[in-house]
């Protein structure tokens, strides 16, 4: 009896630690599935903030997709403190934040050559826009700061469209066809006047797109917009006239 008892007991010692090993294997595969999750992310976020670099006017939201990435490092850290490379990738955002906080504006690169581009821009733009309004429902930024990011990302969604159509109505003007150029104004104007965005850059690129068509102007404002590496020449007085001719046949 007493063997028996032992033996029954021994049996469920053992049940108990393969129980205890299983349960703290899965606990180990958990935590390196959800590792590899946010890992994933964090890369995602990363290319993210590259591409945006060059659609941004200023480091704002840039700041808060970086506050993001060091957030979830910090969450891998707390899931395992024992893996190197989440530490300096740690240092690495936190010294990026400084960078970015310290570069009031930035140079964007809106004009693009081709629907494609155009439309991988404007979906960096949506993820980033994601993101913000991630963060606020995660109480990381106000209602209020969250709006204003969210409206300055749908602006420069409409800017990669805008942006990009003058860019080919410059490169057209450049060679010399003003009835191709002002085609491509005239679609960008099109564009500005059927958004309803009310950010008050968007009349002011109205009123001097409409002037370009007018020959009042060769190219938008370097405020508006900085990409001026197409900017055609003023013209002379005698394209001037060739110009009004052509367009009133």
């Amino acid at each position: 009896m007493t063997s028996l008892i032992i033996f029954c007991a021994i049996a469920v010692l053992s049940l108990l630690v393969v129980s205890l090993a299983n349960q703290r294997q899965e606990r180990l595969r958990s935590r390196r599935i959800r590792l590899q999750k946010i890992k994933l992310r964090v890369d995602e976020l990363e290319t993210l903030l590259i591409h945006l670099t060059h659609l941004l006017e200023n480091p704002d939201v840039l700041i808060q997709i970086n506050d993001e990435i060091v957030d979830m490092y910090q969450a891998m850290i707390d899931l395992d403190s024992s893996l190197p490379y989440l530490e300096a990738g740690l240092n690495t955002a936190q010294q990026r934040a400084s960078q970015l906080s310290t570069n009031q504006s930035l140079k964007p690169r809106r004009l693009l050559e081709s629907d494609a581009k155009i439309a991988l821009a404007q979906k960096h733009l949506t993820e980033a826009a994601k993101v913000i309004r991630h963060r606020q429902a995660h109480a990381k930024i106000s209602m209020e700061e969250m709006q204003l990011f969210v409206r300055e990302l749908s602006y420069q969604h409409l800017m990669v469209d805008v942006i990009s159509m003058v860019g080919q109505g410059h490169k057209a003007m450049n060679k010399s066809n003003p009835l191709s150029a002002h085609a491509y104004y005239k679609k960008a104007r099109q564009m500005l006047i059927s958004s309803t965005h009310s950010d008050p850059r968007r009349h002011q690129m109205i009123k001097q797109v409409a002037e370009m068509l007018d020959g009042k102007r060769v190219s938008l404002s370097e405020e508006l917009m900085p990409e001026t590496f197409l900017n055609p020449d003023a013209p002379d007085e005698s394209s001037d006239q060739l110009l009004d001719d052509m367009l009133d046949d």
